[in-house]
């Protein structure tokens, strides 16, 4: 059973339009006015009337999306949903795409989540307005390394299905409430390494205004990437297993440290007593450094060769091709049907 779950928040034009689109591929839709001032929940409720596929739920407080989704999500488990599909209410997301997303977790049983991907059309990128661009690319780059999911092409993408079994799997209800949910929800997928998919899709952009500014993820994002960062760290390299990234990590940043310090330190003392280090000092500085970087560097590359596989996927002549990390060969699992 397929159930789609739309958190609302200032919908009320777009909301009955995002229904109509959604219900012919999903078995039911689960929308969650989220304290909307402008009677969203409303608009729902007279569908609900005249669709029994249309469930609303009324939060008193607005809590942002990431409370309205675990809301949405508990509601779509209690309807004995096998896949949950996340659909934004602004009619940014092409509803279309959903039997793909549900066919690649049907095809590979052990994916426990798939992703749009907007990035797979380098055409995309001329129609994404330049500022949006700008802040997903920097904030895809440290998402990957907080995530582990370092072969994702575009981990800030809010298109996702789930199975069941990966949201029963995961404690969904501490994940974050509001803009940081899809990231948090890949961060605890990836602490348990579960295999994912992209679906590369083109977005749609119509002028709206992204509710997610800058500012907001600038200030609100530092704080808990760097707690699921350290998170992961400790329970992939220390906690639950010590390996050889666990080595080179530990050895390789304090010598790298120490080296900078050591050697920005001899610099400032010649600087001010205008007089040259000593070969002998130079070179321990140099060869701190490097020896501490060379094995920072091998527990990066480390984490990238034994990150979460990724498998990608791809429309071609309304076939769905499959590519991954982890196989070398193109698999056709499904076509349209005229």
């Amino acid at each position: 059973m397929m159930v789609a779950v739309i958190p609302a928040y200032r919908a009320g034009n777009t909301i009955a339009g995002v229904l109509d689109s959604v219900l012919p591929f999903v078995n039911a839709a689960v929308v969650v006015d989220d304290c909307c001032p402008e009677g969203t929940g409303d608009v729902v409720e007279a569908i609900t009337l005249r669709d029994e596929r249309v469930s609303l739920i009324r939060h008193d407080v607005n809590g942002g999306v990431g409370a309205a989704m675990k809301t949405g999500f508990a509601a779509a488990l209690s309807m004995q949903a096998d896949v949950v599909v996340k659909v934004d209410a602004d009619g940014q997301m092409d509803p279309s795409f959903i039997p793909r997303l549900v066919e690649i977790l049907d095809t590979y049983p052990a994916i426990a989540l798939v992703k749009g991907n907007r990035f797979g059309n380098s055409a995309v990128l001329t129609r994404m307005p330049p500022l949006r661009l700008f802040g997903n690319s920097g904030l895809s780059f440290i998402v990957k390394v907080c995530s582990g999911y370092w072969n994702v092409i575009d981990p800030t993408n809010g298109y996702i299905a789930i199975s069941a079994d990966a949201l029963r799997a995961i404690d969904y209800a501490h994940l974050a409430d509001r803009y940081f949910f899809e990231i948090d929800l890949l961060c605890e997928l990836g602490l348990r390494k579960a295999p994912i998919a992209e679906l590369e899709m083109a977005p749609i952009y119509a002028g709206e205004n992204s509710s997610l500014s800058i500012g907001k993820a600038l200030l609100g994002f530092p704080v808990p990437l760097a707690k699921r960062f350290l998170r992961r760290l400790w329970s992939q390299y220390f906690l639950t297993d010590i390996n050889v990234g666990t080595i080179y990590g530990i050895t390789g940043w304090p010598l790298l440290l120490i080296g900078t310090a050591f050697g920005i330190w001899q610099w400032y003392i010649s600087y001010a007593s205008a007089t040259p280090r000593t070969t002998g000092t130079v070179v321990l500085a140099l060869l701190l450094f490097i020896v501490g970087f060379q094995l920072v560097l091998q527990a990066i590359t480390y984490d990238v060769q034994f990150s979460p596989r990724t498998l990608k996927a791809r429309l071609v002549h309304h076939a769905l091709t499959m590519t991954s990390t982890y196989e070398s060969s193109v698999v056709v699992v499904g076509h349209d049907r005229d």
